[in-house]
């Protein structure tokens, strides 16, 4: 979901942020939610999750690649298959190997629209 739809829904809904990505043709990247649930209905265990995938993505934005992987390993302990931690994992052990450019701030570059 986008940060527009997010942030309409948030009465209703609980939700985290997964990534901020640029399409390709543009420049200003977007914001990328996932809901998790209704409001206030979250189990521990999603809250848990919740706090662990952002401070893996706080990390991840400041180049704090252990930490990041840390933070990512920790959520997938809470929840074995979660897409998002499994893809930024895979990101990292790019990132660590082919660093980026100075400019760089977080965003991912989809290549595809």
């Amino acid at each position: 979901m986008s940060e527009a739809t997010i942030a309409g829904a948030s009465d209703a809904v609980e939700a985290r942020e997964i990534d901020r990505v640029a399409v390709l043709g543009q420049n200003r990247p977007q914001a990328v939610f996932e809901i998790m649930g209704r409001k206030g209905e979250l189990l521990p265990a999603q809250v848990e999750l919740r706090d662990r995938f952002s401070g893996g993505l706080a990390a991840y934005r400041s180049r704090r690649w252990d930490e990041a992987r840390h933070a990512f390993e920790a959520a997938l302990v809470i929840a074995p298959n979660d897409g998002p931690s499994i893809t930024f994992i895979k990101r990292l052990d790019k990132l660590i190997l082919h660093p980026p450019g100075e400019d760089w701030g977080g965003t991912w570059r989809l290549e595809q629209k």
